[in-house]
């Protein structure tokens, strides 16, 4: 099979995975609301005798389930995380999740979220497990799959997990919004941004004088504010505004929140002090005051392609006709905790679509690729005994 001509997947794969999707697409599971998904995978797994658990990061984070984590025992020495996440972006109120097949696209109908990001990538992991599970055991390293809770916030599941507990040696995230043979081997660090704006109340017909605007004094936050992509594979944005309440008021204080993103730790500090200097100019004028308070989410990580996931996908992508190329995304995902916490981890694309939005599709056929790719990897294709 030459490299760049893809196989065409197994017809019977490729409607198992379909049926598979567009169950777990049905079934609502917003961040920190993922009790029902978690129940429905969990009753699965122990039908195949997986030893199944549930961690604690329900208690942790204050939702309704935490991460659930599955073991296949293998016969070879390797321990290997497979990772997605369960839940996904708010669905739109008052419409119901109604995942639509159109041959292999499986989309929405223009009005609510699919949530193939990353149902998609869970359904994967789901069928590798119940097609390794039937293999010879000295064919497989023991897979530990890891469904992880509020990715889309931040990656907080994967931030209560107990990384070095799952005493892994590699780690497969399947949550790459890029093309199968593409591989998420670097992405940035992420910041989060509270921007205080204090001003001075005062009532707005009888003493208007005296009062410091703070909803005047936060737009023109927001006017000098860095937003979008800057220089140095640096991007930042503000996602939320809070303040002000009654007519008659001036308002004394508007907070502003958002994010900054960077894959250089350096360039990210230096896009921090751009956001306080310019808040602090932007209010001094109007004699109000801006505090900007920022938190680490997450750390950046680049794999080196020496590395030994990418090691085992090399060596299966032949066989499926892919090559497999690195890229680095400006997005975060759950890849970040696992290689913060040691755990030499990638990110496989799966061909997302449109993603976050009402507008999002995938070509189950994809998963079917990086089913048939992974597998390979896993029983011979990249593993140190092939």
């Amino acid at each position: 099979m030459t490299a760049g001509v893809p196989r065409a997947p197994d017809p019977a794969l490729v409607e198992r995975l379909r049926d598979r999707l567009v169950a777990l697409c049905a079934i609502p599971s917003p961040s920190l609301h993922e009790r029902d998904v978690v129940d429905h995978l969990r009753g699965e797994l122990a039908s195949w005798g997986l030893a199944v658990r549930e961690d604690d990061a329900a208690r942790v984070l204050g939702g309704t389930a935490g991460n659930l984590i599955a073991e296949l025992p293998g016969g070879r020495p390797e321990r290997v995380v497979l990772n997605a996440h369960v839940d996904t972006v708010p669905p739109v109120a008052g419409v119901p999740l109604a995942p639509i097949v159109d041959g292999t696209v499986v989309r929405t109908d223009g009005r609510q979220i699919l949530g193939a990001d990353d149902k998609a990538g869970v359904a994967i992991v789901m069928e590798l497990l119940d097609a390794l599970r039937q293999e010879p055991a000295e064919r497989r390293p023991t897979l530990v799959a890891v469904f992880t809770v509020a990715e889309e916030i931040g990656l907080r599941g994967a931030g209560a997990l107990d990384v070095p507990g799952l005493r892994a040696d590699v780690g497969f995230v399947f949550d790459g919004e890029v093309s199968v043979g593409e591989v998420i081997a670097a992405a940035v660090s992420k910041e989060s941004l509270a921007i205080t704006v204090r001003g001075r109340r005062a009532h707005a017909a009888l003493e208007p004088e005296k009062g410091v605007h703070a909803i005047l004094a936060a737009a023109e936050v927001v006017r000098g504010f860095p937003l979008g992509m800057q220089p140095g594979g640096a991007v930042a944005n503000l996602g939320s505004v809070r303040g002000g309440g009654a007519s008659n008021v001036i308002p004394d204080e508007v907070v502003l929140e958002g994010e900054a993103r960077a894959f250089a730790g350096e360039r990210l500090e230096e896009l921090l002090r751009e956001v306080r200097l310019a808040a602090a100019g932007a209010v001094a004028p109007l004699g109000a005051r801006a505090e900007v308070v920022h938190r680490r989410l997450y750390d950046g990580y680049d794999v080196p392609e020496d590395a030994l996931p990418f090691a085992w996908l090399r060596a299966a992508a032949p066989a499926q006709g892919l090559a497999v190329v690195k890229v680095a995304s400006i997005g975060g995902s759950d890849t970040n905790v696992f290689n913060q916490q040691g755990l030499p981890t990638v990110n496989v694309g799966v061909g997302m679509h449109d993603i976050h939005s009402v507008d999002e599709w995938i070509d189950v056929r994809d998963l079917a690729r990086v089913v048939a790719w992974v597998r390979g990897a896993l029983t011979g294709g990249g593993g140190p005994s092939a």
